[in-house]
């Protein structure tokens, strides 16, 4: 599943085969609101299937970081 707001997206899932899906439609949804605040994109896993995916001006533009939390 995917919650989105304007710039921040969460993906949580039980099922691991759909993750790389679900995370790659998270950032790519975001991309065009990344680049209109010329921010870049951080995937951050928060815990077993829950990740945030959002803008941020810490990531430069056209970049996508991926962290633990």
């Amino acid at each position: 599943m995917i919650q989105t707001t304007d710039t921040i997206r969460r993906v949580t899932t039980a099922d691991a085969s759909k993750l790389d899906d679900l995370l790659n439609s998270a950032v790519e949804g975001l991309i065009p609101r990344a680049i209109t605040l010329n921010h870049g994109i951080r995937v951050t896993r928060i815990g077993t299937g829950n990740y945030t995916t959002e803008t941020t001006a810490d990531v430069p533009c056209g970049y996508t970081i991926y962290e633990h939390q």
